[in-house]
């Protein structure tokens, strides 16, 4: 039966499209301010495309375009050093001067290494271009002559969707000055692989680009230059990419002018953190990297987040107690894809598929142990550190300990970043000094007593009822005078589990030293 799974719809068509077993694949982005989880849409949407077109048989070449020859045009509002950055405006990313403090060369060698270095945690493995490296040399000489000498027709392809037409004097690309190196510049002339220029700082000169590489084409020319030049035949791009006159629209047309057609493309739409307002923007600031991310995610729910949705969902991540139910949806999938849960075939086929595209490690031969993330942020906040709070669970292979260990570390960072006040708390390790009925104490004695015996969850919970109908107690009068003397609040975690994750032994000493 042919998969109903979007990644291999889009893939089925393009093998039948392009009639071919090898593809190039690309996606990309100017490195101007933090990649965030919302830029990481794109890479990881073309990730599962390559995935699912290896799954059929093909071969894929994935190329990821830091377009750092880009002209830094506005500084991030999340950004240090500002009047340095302010000062760096107009000239390429990629000569932005580092203002991090690390040994990366520039602010856009920064900013490219938080992703590259974080990518290969959730199994993305793409060819990483510069696009500072590659235009320099000259490279592109040829095609920049192609545009420069169909300049008119790109041009009117342009004018169709613009209220105020292009100036007849107008230039398919920028020249950065060889003097300031910023892009204050104006083409004067322009013949065959010369062109003459001024700028801003006073500074005239006519050069041959085969032997400096100062232009830089515009981006709506650039793109499907590079799509000719590489041989694209799929990139993904987001939703502003995507309406009549954006990049997308008129890349289509401007690529035939390079001897190419347009890739196939997918549309992704925007991704919020839950709680925010907006799409994230590496200008204004307001965003989360991979990076970030996976402090708080183990890597296969990352993957999930994306590869459970169409690309054309908007969707919403969440980093408060939805949190919970984000690792649990993820669970389910994983039971699904190894028979543990009852679905129909449908359900079991489309479910295998998400995990298949989910998973880091696709060696995996039985379903992983799967921490209640609710659970973990309980345990880290008894245990206080990951190696405790593991040792407390007594698992055992290295496998599980693994996961284990993640999804501990993942809870104790959201504790400390995004938990409320609700999921935080501390044992208490003296008398709280409450004051209890007479029916109230006689209780804590009967627990007290259960405590003493060799009990399970199960056969903890079952007692509850038994000591609050022995001594005239209900729910209200018993379990918050147990949560307070334990951690100082009326509710927490659910008691039986919680009182042996503290251990019996310090919960009676608790108790003991309230009566």
């Amino acid at each position: 039966m042919k998969s109903q799974y979007w990644a291999d719809q889009v893939a089925d068509k393009l093998i039948k499209s392009k009639n071919k077993k090898k593809f190039t694949i690309a996606s990309g982005m100017t490195p101007s301010g933090t990649i965030h989880f919302g830029n990481f849409r794109e890479i990881i949407t073309t990730d599962l495309i390559g995935r699912a077109l290896i799954d059929a048989g093909a071969k894929v070449r994935f190329i990821y375009s830091w377009d750092d020859y880009d002209r830094f045009r506005k500084v991030p509002k999340d950004m240090p050093k500002q009047n340095i950055l302010k000062k760096s405006l107009g000239l390429p990313v990629n000569r932005v001067p580092n203002v991090f403090g690390t040994k990366h060369k520039s602010y856009a060698k920064y900013l490219e290494s938080e992703l590259e270095n974080n990518v290969n945690f959730v199994g993305i493995n793409p060819e990483f271009i510069n696009q500072g490296d590659k235009y320099p040399t000259g490279i592109y000489s040829k095609n920049i002559k192609i545009a420069f000498q169909n300049r008119n027709q790109i041009r009117k392809i342009l004018d169709k969707y613009r209220k105020e037409p292009l100036s007849e004097n107008w230039y398919p690309g920028n020249v950065y000055c060889e003097k300031c190196k910023t892009d204050g510049t104006k083409i004067l002339n322009y013949e065959n692989f010369s062109i003459t220029y001024s700028c801003k700082c006073g500074y005239k000169d006519t050069f041959d680009f085969r032997k400096k590489g100062l232009i830089k084409l515009s981006w709506k020319v650039d793109w499907p230059m590079r799509w000719a030049y590489e041989k694209v035949d799929f990139e993904p791009g987001g939703k502003d990419h995507s309406t009549p006159g954006s990049s997308y629209t008129v890349g289509k047309e401007i690529v035939k002018i390079f001897g190419w057609t347009a890739p196939d493309y997918v549309m992704y739409d925007f991704i919020n953190m839950k709680g925010k307002m907006g799409k994230m923007s590496s200008s204004v600031g307001n965003v989360q990297s991979l990076k970030d991310v996976l402090k708080f995610y183990i890597p296969e729910l990352a993957r999930y987040t994306f590869a459970g949705r169409t690309p054309k969902t908007e969707i919403f991540y969440p980093m408060d107690e939805g949190i919970f139910k984000h690792y649990e949806d993820f669970y389910y999938t994983e039971r699904v894809a190894f028979g543990k849960e009852k679905v129909s075939k449908k359900e079991q086929t489309q479910q295998e598929r998400v995990y298949r595209m989910s998973i880091i490690d696709k060696s995996v031969k039985r379903i992983p142990i799967q921490p209640s993330f609710k659970h973990c942020v309980e345990l880290m906040n008894i245990y206080g550190t990951v190696s405790k709070a593991l040792t407390s669970t007594g698992t055992k292979t290295k496998r599980d300990k693994e996961r284990y260990s993640q999804v501990l570390n993942c809870a104790g960072n959201w504790i400390k970043e995004f938990a409320s006040d609700r999921y935080k708390f501390t044992i208490n390790t003296v008398n709280p000094k409450i004051k209890l009925t007479v029916d109230q104490k006689s209780g804590l004695n009967d627990l007290v007593k259960v405590l003493s015996r060799n009990l399970n969850e199960k056969q903890l919970y079952s007692e509850f009822p038994k000591i609050m109908d022995a001594n005239n107690l209900n729910a209200k009068t018993f379990f918050p005078i147990i949560y307070q003397i334990l951690i100082s609040k009326t509710s927490g975690p659910r008691l039986a589990p919680f009182i042996l994750a503290i251990g019996k032994t310090k919960v009676k000493k608790l108790l003991n030293s309230v009566k």
